[in-house]
């Protein structure tokens, strides 16, 4: 059994406190998801147990900013999905996922019209310890817009960075109710292409991007038998050659568990002061309102 982190000053801190900033930083799909195969009540195996295969997950999102916004964004998709092919006992796991954001403006006459795609995949090694989990890994992500022949520019991003998080387990209200993370990840490839050429020195410079270090924290709050109040955001420092940028969100559902996963409904806000898809970086604060599925306990809370 995992011992809880508990100390409310702490916690509600973490919980709360989601810094929205002014500044730039990179857009990786798993930005507000804690990803732990080892949480899903569903698998248990003996201790010297080794099972290949063991499991399948992921999750899915839709949703509208429609309280703040862009020319850029109206409607957003997510799918996520993961497999763990080996799993050691209820300590270890390796997992492969991959997931994509689509993101839609209102430039068409049915005001849904393509803009990008966000895609990313990665291979994941997890251990659980007594009183937290090591995470460590291996992400691939890039960029692509979509319907853009018509408007002359182009931007196309690709990265690939190895990541370590350490999950920790506390106690809010109920006995590990609550989970925050700490990720780190080191790029060992930073490439962008801007079309036209005159946009190339504008920074945000991402092929001068080295790491970034971002914090994850999830309260999930039971209000009836099933149904439950979920709290949850990130914060995020990228760091480049010269300089160190920020961004984060906050999120606020309401869902109900059942043996198939989780189906939650909510509101967001979030900062992006460089949302990756005009060839000239701007920022821009995203808020709405979206539904999503996932796989009970694998996926934060």
């Amino acid at each position: 059994m995992k011992k809880p982190f508990s100390g409310w000053t702490l916690s509600l801190i973490l919980l709360i406190s989601v810094p929205v900033s002014q500044a730039d930083a990179q857009r990786l799909i798993e930005r507000d998801k804690m990803l732990n195969p080892l949480e899903n009540p569903a698998v248990e195996l003996e201790a010297d147990q080794t099972s290949w295969l063991t499991q399948f997950g992921g999750w899915g999102a839709f949703g509208s900013q429609v309280l703040s916004r862009d020319s850029d964004h109206l409607w957003y998709q997510e799918l996520g999905a993961y497999a763990e092919i080996y799993r050691r006992g209820n300590r270890t796991s390796l997992a492969i996922t991959s997931q994509i954001e689509f993101i839609a403006d209102d430039s068409n006459d049915i005001n849904f019209s393509p803009r990008a795609i966000f895609w990313e995949e990665g291979l994941l090694l997890t251990r659980s310890f007594d009183s937290f989990t090591l995470q460590a890994g291996y992400y691939h992500r890039c960029k692509h817009d979509i319907d853009n022949l018509d408007t002359g520019q182009e931007r196309t991003q690709v990265f690939g960075s190895a990541l370590a998080r350490v999950i920790f387990p506390f106690t809010l209200y109920k006995k590990n109710d609550a989970r925050f993370s700490v990720q780190y990840d080191h790029y060992t490839i930073a490439w962008e292409d801007r079309v036209p050429e005159a946009f190339e020195q504008l920074k945000p410079r991402w092929d001068q991007l080295q790491s970034s270090i971002k914090l994850n924290s999830a309260w999930k709050i039971q209000v009836g038998r099933t149904a439950n109040l979920y709290l949850d955001g990130y914060s995020m420092a990228t760091i480049f050659e010269e300089d160190i940028y920020y961004l984060g969100k906050f999120r606020v559902e309401l869902g109900r568990s059942q043996q198939a996963g989780d189906i939650r409904f909510g509101i967001h806000i979030e900062h992006l002061a460089d949302s990756g898809i005009p060839v000239q970086p701007k920022s821009v604060t995203l808020a709405g309102f979206g539904v999503r599925i996932m796989t009970i306990g694998s996926v934060s809370l």
